[in-house]
């Protein structure tokens, strides 16, 4: 019931009352299990009010309580580079058809480790850039351990931009594409603006005609819209007025 209080508040925008009713939750409850929507609620309460670094934080935190632990300080560069081409490697060496065939993820506590990953890859990328890669290595690595769930389309779409930055339009082209098949077949609607704004804004926006992408973003934004993830949904109006 207090959850849901705290929810409906976090709708309204009363984020003092989110902190508090959050707060009580957190103390009070006695299992993870019965704490883990004060978590995210109040960490998305944190991000809303630009309060990144204490999103990171708190999100680190819960994660911790899930049994998938985070560095508190970012390794040495080549360690995180070894890690990450490691990853590319490894889903660039599945095809799409096996990939798509992986089983679904069940674990309930890994499931809920993605979602405040999948929280992580936006406070990470505009707050702590340095923590981005490892956040996405660790979503793709419980990912292809435990199986695809709705967040890993995110994750693996993330890769994907990424890989532009190191110019590997090819790797980051093939990761793309799994990403958007992730996103069919679960049918994750909710996450469309994002990955959208990901592939369609990011590695096609490299390998292909433009106009191509232009239909794309539009949905992007439209879906955003719908689903009330108004942030990606500007970044995919931005890129298609652009």
């Amino acid at each position: 019931l207090y959850s849901l209080y705290a929810e409906a508040e976090y709708s309204i925008c009363n984020f003092k009352e989110v902190g508090r009713v959050a707060g009580i939750i957190i103390q009070s409850a006695k299992s993870f299990q019965d704490k883990q929507r004060a978590y995210a609620i109040l960490i998305k309460a944190l991000g809303v009010e630009n309060k990144l670094e204490d999103a990171i934080k708190l999100s680190f935190s819960a994660l911790s309580q899930l049994d998938v632990h985070l560095p508190s300080t970012p390794p040495d560069k080549s360690v995180v580079m070894n890690d990450w081409m490691d990853m590319t490697r490894t889903l660039q060496k599945v095809s799409y058809d096996e990939f798509l065939n992986f089983k679904v993820m069940s674990d309930t506590n890994k499931i809920a480790a993605m979602k405040f990953l999948h929280l992580l890859i936006l406070y990470t990328y505009f707050s702590k850039q340095e923590y981005l890669p490892i956040v996405i290595i660790r979503s793709v690595q419980l990912t292809l351990q435990h199986g695809i769930c709705k967040e890993s389309c995110v994750a693996i779409a993330s890769c994907s931009y990424v890989l532009c930055e190191f110019q590997d339009f090819k790797g980051a082209e093939y990761i793309g594409g799994l990403s958007i098949g992730i996103l069919e077949k679960l049918k994750a609607q909710e996450y469309l603006s994002q990955v959208y704004i990901c592939t369609f804004g990011g590695i096609f926006c490299w390998v292909r005609n433009l106009r191509l992408n232009i239909e794309n973003l539009l949905l992007g934004y439209q879906m955003g819209m719908q689903t009330g993830d108004i942030q990606h949904a500007m970044f995919n109006a931005s890129s298609y007025i652009k």
